[in-house]
């Protein structure tokens, strides 16, 4: 579930319904797709009250703020499944990875703004740094940092696939799981800062504390 700044509740369901309920439980709205698809991802909101989420037949949603229809655009197969869940900067552009490959950055009114093509399935969230660079996952096992202008910042490459969601700390080092069974921690630069090796692969997004310990 996403926690809107009005305290309203939002969540997807593979009845393919959007849910909107208050602090008490109470449904506020929900919205069906005209496509019957499950919901795939966890939903996201902008700046505006937007609501963004995918369905399983690989298309991105827009609703508007009270649950009524903004916009959709196809950004992946519709036999495939994509777990990608949408991030959003502070000017309201939407990042998102699909099963084709592809991480996106579409703007507010529905128009991509552009696309990088990692050559491998992006499960994985995007994370916003506070200067608007992106990170994100790939299954090709690489780990991308994108400038908000679409150019590559750096990729680092680890020995196994990634469907975890990298997060951020305040000094912008990143954290996130591969299916190599490590969890990496990577500065601002692209360096490696450390390493931790667990006994089997990583599918979880990792956590940070408010006093920086990782979960």
């Amino acid at each position: 579930p996403t926690i809107g700044k009005n305290g309203i509740i939002y969540f997807g369901s593979a009845d393919g319904y959007l849910y909107a309920l208050d602090l008490d439980g109470n449904l506020k709205w929900n919205y069906k797709s005209k496509i019957y698809s499950s919901i795939s991802s966890s939903p996201s909101i902008g700046p505006d009250g937007s609501i963004y989420f995918l369905i399983s037949k690989g298309i991105i949603y827009a609703l508007n703020a009270d649950g009524t229809f903004k916009w959709n655009k196809r950004i992946g197969s519709n036999v495939y499944q994509s777990f990608s869940s949408p991030a959003v900067g502070k000017d309201g552009v939407v990042y998102v990875g699909s099963e084709n490959g592809i991480v996106y950055a579409i703007n507010p009114t529905g128009k991509i703004k552009w696309r990088i093509n990692t050559g491998k399935t992006v499960q994985s969230s995007p994370a916003i740094n506070s200067d608007g660079t992106v990170y994100v996952g790939s299954y090709n096992k690489e780990i991308y940092a994108i400038n908000a202008n679409c150019t590559l910042k750096w990729h680092f490459k680890t020995n196994g696939w990634i469907e975890s969601s990298p997060a951020v700390d305040s000094e912008g080092t990143l954290y996130i799981g591969s299916s190599d069974g490590t969890l990496y921690a990577i500065d601002s630069k692209g360096e490696l800062k450390w390493s931790y090796q667990t006994a089997g692969w990583i599918e979880s997004s990792p956590l940070i504390g408010p006093d920086g310990t990782i979960y």
